[in-house]
């Protein structure tokens, strides 16, 4: 009897991402036609149905959610060649300075300028000669009522030479960096695999126990959020200003709590610039 109560309970649990996919529709914030309809069902033959993907994972929350696991699990899997080869593993984020007035197009376009230069210069070949893979980089947008947005760059680096420290990394990058932007390189070490879940991070020895923690990623939802649960949601979403692995970064402090009003601002403006949001 029990089994049967779990059974039809889990049936009737929505992930989160598909519940944050039906928020942003209605609220008018995803418009892309393809990504509006994906999740929903079709028939391909008699009695059958399908269900539709976008395949948009810088779009739509529900394909980044499928795709998101597997990138955790290879990212883990590099980390952890890296150190049982006896390399070493630096988390660099790169920041720029801003005003709340800014575009966040005029702004993004300005990152991207300053990492392409940057991974010109004679510097950046130098440390990318010593490093067991090419360094990962991801880029985050955050905002914040009080300075708007704030896009920044994370960059993994898998190194070989265990004579280049965080000091040296950030020596050699630091002139170019703030030349191009006016913006600081953090440097710290990574002693352990780590990734990003649900604005978290968590460690693991194995990466298999990666598929152990995909429970914590489900909720109990209704069709879609009220505005007060939009906004409690998103208190700790992406919008926020959370930073990966804030503990590297001194001084660091969390913003303020956003207002529905800030979230959809910056949800539609981000929705706006989204031909910045390709695999780089």
């Amino acid at each position: 009897m029990n089994n049967t109560i779990e059974t039809e309970k889990r049936k009737k649990e929505v992930p989160i991402a598909e519940l944050v996919h039906k928020s942003l529709v209605a609220h008018g914030i995803i418009t892309n036609p393809r990504v509006v309809k994906c999740g929903t069902y079709y028939s391909w033959e008699r009695y059958t149905k399908r269900r539709v993907r976008c395949g948009r994972v810088k779009e739509c929350p529900m394909c980044n959610e499928r795709t998101a696991d597997l990138k955790r699990h290879e990212i883990l899997k590099k980390q952890e060649e890296c150190l049982k080869d006896g390399g070493s593993l630096f988390l660099v984020t790169l920041t720029m300075t801003h005003k709340k007035t800014d575009r966040l197009k005029y702004l993004q376009d300005k990152l991207s300028d300053s990492v392409r230069k940057l991974k010109n210069q004679h510097g950046w070949r130098k440390i990318r000669e010593q490093s067991f893979m090419p360094p990962r980089t991801i880029y985050e947008v955050t905002y914040s009522e009080k300075n708007g947005f704030h896009p920044h760059v994370h960059m993994v680096f898998f190194q070989k030479n265990l004579q280049l420290t965080k000091t040296k990394i950030r020596e050699t990058l630091s002139p170019y960096w703030n030349n191009y932007t006016g913006g600081n390189v953090d440097v710290g070490n990574v002693d352990n695999p780590t990734t990003y879940i649900n604005k978290k991070e968590y460690d693991w020895v194995n990466v298999d126990d990666l598929q152990k923690s995909l429970g914590d990623l489900k909720r109990k939802t209704k069709n879609h959020f009220k505005k007060s649960e939009l906004e409690g949601h998103f208190k700790k979403s992406e919008l926020e200003g959370m930073v990966v692995c804030h503990d590297n970064i001194p001084d660091y402090k969390p913003p303020p709590p956003l207002t529905i009003e800030s979230i959809l601002k910056g949800a539609k403006e981000i929705r706006e610039n989204q031909s910045y949001y390709k695999e780089r």
